[in-house]
């Protein structure tokens, strides 16, 4: 009888075959050790592919039934170089990963995030010398330099008033590339042109969401303010890197992004005016696209503010762009309001009449009626026009009274989400009393001022956010995207916030937010199969030094982020408390735990 080599070998050599046997299967199971801790849910493990610790970005998994991780010992720093770390708008990872993106659509400049083993997993330090922020309202005027070491734009825009460096601080005039002598005549010179009373943009309360498209470090929506109007101040992270930067350290309602391929995450009819003050986009590129990206964020009869040379300028290359963006506009039935000195004033029509009168196979077309205006997550921008329903056609305006009644009336849209007008009172005055808890909590530990950025993770109906507003703080209010038609109540409040999933990081700057609030967001991420490590790891990224943490969730969940909190390095003082029942309690074991960041720098801890 035959013996196949490998029985010969195991008849001659039984105790190498053995030892063979045996270092082969442990090397496979060191094998698989490795790489099942690299990509394991909520792993702390750092992949060192540059020579830098990574962290979470696309966030790690929680396997269904898997119990949790046992709670690391530490979690790793950053390296320095990473203090600005925004994970999803990393352009080196664009690199890193070879990604294809078409530069000419500003792709680059969209979110991006890492796949899990290129994701980042430690604590993000701040610059070398960070101070507490400056408070409110003296930080609209000035901030600590080292907070922000970045002062190539003050010589950029020297010319233009934007920010002027001045010894320990940044010092911001008010001007801007179209409005050198501030932003405040500016505005009062845009009501006039529109003929409103007293010379207020508010117009009464009728206009109080305004989008601001390439706003540089936001001068515009901070002087918006004082006029009770709101902007959404919108820039990407490009050449004139850190400008978004500069404004949420100004204390600015303002968020990182681009009109490039995708629809902005706000959802159809949220703004009233949309300002573009030489914000250098081709708006006829792709048959207008990026015109009607504003069309379909724009409520009926909203404005549209244009200060740029194709405006007024009377050269041949101006005058030829100028004329097709009329054409433009015409086709889609938009109209010239105004027009003085270097602005012109768009208006969008109130209903679908002049629609309706197109000849057939005119540009661009009406957008299907399968088409969600209001789905924004990761959806492209589509070349068509969103026509109204029938009843905001009959009605020829968006139902909503002026401002601040805006703020608690129950939104003609509630329909849309199956929520009714008792359910929307009910909600606002529920969280009226949560935060009055919240504050009573505070109050022992919070100075004058000290809030001003805040972020509510889950949002629902706005009622957090509604309930601050005798507070001098704004708050960017973030729908999750399993519940992202809420999203359009909140812009109906008169209230500004954006889509996301928190499955991913969010796209600011490290250090924006002084207080961010977080009612069920750990039950729901992880019940979507994500992790709960990374999501504090993120919490602590975007978090202030010295600012405060809200979380309502679980006791069990409560409990488990206890455990992490020293290892974030944060601040010993924290309160927990069993809040009073409600009609939104959903768990019977609910838990608040308040918790404060503490200001740390890598010195100090290398030196422990």
């Amino acid at each position: 009888m035959k013996h196949s080599r490998s029985e010969r070998v195991r008849a001659t050599h039984p105790k190498l075959f053995t030892y063979v046997l045996v270092g082969f299967i442990a090397l496979l199971g060191l094998t698989c050790l490795y790489y099942g801790s690299s990509f394991a849910p909520g792993s702390r493990k750092s992949d060192e592919f540059d020579g830098s610790s990574r962290a979470s970005a696309g966030f790690a998994s929680n396997r269904d039934g898997e119990s949790r991780v046992e709670v690391p010992r530490s979690i790793p720093i950053c390296d320095s170089k990473h203090s600005d770390l925004i994970p999803c708008l990393d352009r080196d990872l664009h690199h890193q990963l070879k990604l294809r993106l078409n530069l000419t659509l500003m792709e680059h400049y969209e979110h991006h995030c890492p796949p899990p083993e290129r994701r980042f997993n430690c604590l993000v330090p701040p610059p070398s010398g960070y101070k507490i922020p400056i408070k409110w309202p003296v930080s609209r005027d000035e901030v600590w330099k080292v907070n922000i070491p970045h002062t190539h734009l003050a010589q950029e825009k020297s010319d233009q008033n934007w920010m002027v460096v001045n010894g320990d601080k940044i010092n911001f005039p008010g001007g801007g590339t179209h409005f050198h002598y501030g932003a405040d005549k500016y505005i009062v010179s845009l009501a006039q042109m529109l003929k409103f009373p007293g010379d207020k943009l508010n117009n009464g309360g009728s206009i109080r969401n305004v989008l601001d498209v390439g706003c540089g470090v936001a001068s515009f929506g901070a002087y918006l303010l004082s006029h009770d109007i709101i902007a959404m101040s919108l820039a990407p992270n490009d050449v004139h890197q850190n400008q978004i930067q500069f404004a949420l350290e100004r204390g600015i309602p303002s968020t990182l992004g681009v009109l490039g391929t995708k629809r902005l995450p706000y959802p159809s009819r949220s703004f009233e005016l949309a300002h573009c003050s030489r914000c250098r986009i081709d708006w006829l590129q792709r048959d207008g696209i990026l015109l009607l990206e504003l069309d379909r964020l724009l409520r009926p009869g909203g404005y549209f503010v244009y200060s740029s040379p194709e405006a007024y300028a009377h050269d041949p290359e101006n005058r030829k762009i100028g004329t097709a963006m009329h054409d433009l506009f015409r086709r889609m039935c938009w109209r010239v309001v105004a027009k003085r000195d270097q602005s012109v004033i768009w208006g969008k029509p109130i209903s679908n009449s002049c629609y309706l009168k197109r000849g057939p196979g005119v540009q661009p077309p009406l957008c299907p009626s399968g088409d969600d205006p209001d789905a924004t997550w990761n959806v492209s921008m589509k070349a068509c026009i969103t026509p109204y329903s029938v009843r905001m056609h009959k009605e020829r305006w968006s139902g909503l009274v002026p401002w601040p009644r805006r703020l608690t009336a129950p939104p003609p849209r509630l329909e849309e989400i199956g929520v009714t007008p008792e359910q929307f009172r009910e909600d606002t005055e529920t969280w009226r009393h949560r935060v009055m808890e919240y504050w009573k909590l505070l109050k022992p530990m919070v100075q004058k001022n000290s809030i001003r950025n805040v972020m509510d993770m889950s949002s629902n109906l706005g009622g957090f956010a509604a309930a601050l507003n005798d507070k001098d703080v704004w708050v960017m209010n973030v729908i999750p995207v399993q519940s992202q038609p809420r999203m359009k109540i909140i812009y109906d409040r008169g209230l500004i916030g954006a889509t996301h999933d928190w499955c991913e990081a969010f796209d600011t700057y490290p250090r924006t937010f002084d207080l961010i609030h977080a009612w069920n967001t750990f039950t729901e991420t992880e019940a979507r199969g994500c992790s709960i490590e990374d999501l504090l790891i993120e919490m602590d990224r975007i978090l202030r030094p010295e600012g405060f943490v809200i979380i309502r969730d679980t006791s069990e969940n409560i409990s488990y982020i206890k455990e992490y909190l020293t290892l974030l390095k944060w601040d010993k003082w924290m309160t927990e408390t069993t809040p009073k029942g409600d009609s939104l309690s959903a768990a019977k074991d609910e838990r608040v735990l308040i918790a404060r960041k503490k200001l740390w720098s890598v010195a100090a801890i290398s030196e422990l």
